[in-house]
């Protein structure tokens, strides 16, 4: 009897839909990137869906399954805009950690700080990725990169405010656990 509860309360803090949400989200944003936002004639506005995926999971992703997520949605970004091979990775890696950061500072329930975290959050990781692209010689000007960066954040950050709640919402329905903020994913 007591082997059957530590069994059962041990599977009930594992992650549920880690990987099938991670790989299907990464691959649905690739085909929503390539198909849908490319065709739209957005200019520098274009949102940035991967980044504000990234901080969704660092922001609300149980607290023992983080890292690798991110890690794994930056190199599928990477695999399919066949830029430098690990760069979003890194990235992203490191945005979960400033997201762990800021949500210690900042309510992620608030619509204001979600906005100011995906501001910040979808500049700082196009803006390392542009900064990665100029040390290796391909890259657009600092200036230039810092506009491109800034629209891209200005475009994320609104998003970021109406897709949280439909993430969710798609989690609750899920029937996924939610303990202290953090959903086990």
């Amino acid at each position: 009897m007591a082997y059957a509860h530590r069994a059962f309360g041990a599977r009930a803090h594992t992650p549920q839909y880690r990987w099938r949400i991670v790989g299907s989200g990464g691959l649905l944003l690739a085909v929503v990137h390539t198909m849908l936002l490319r065709r739209m004639n957005l200019g520098e506005f274009t949102p940035d869906l991967y980044s504000i995926f990234a901080l969704y999971l660092g922001l609300f992703a149980s607290r023992q399954g983080r890292y690798v997520p991110c890690l794994v949605l930056g190199l599928i970004r990477d695999f399919f805009s066949l830029g430098l091979l690990g760069s979003y990775g890194v990235l992203y890696s490191l945005l979960h950690k400033v997201a762990g950061r800021a949500r210690g500072k900042l309510d992620p329930e608030r619509i204001i700080n979600v906005f100011i975290m995906a501001l910040f959050g979808t500049f700082l990781v196009n803006f390392g990725y542009h900064g990665m692209l100029v040390v290796s010689g391909s890259g657009i000007g600092w200036t230039r990169a810092l506009y491109r960066c800034a629209s891209i954040a200005v475009a994320s950050a609104p998003l970021a405010v109406f897709v949280y709640p439909l993430m969710h919402f798609g989690l609750d329905k899920l029937r996924v656990t939610r303990l202290g903020g953090f959903w086990n994913i």
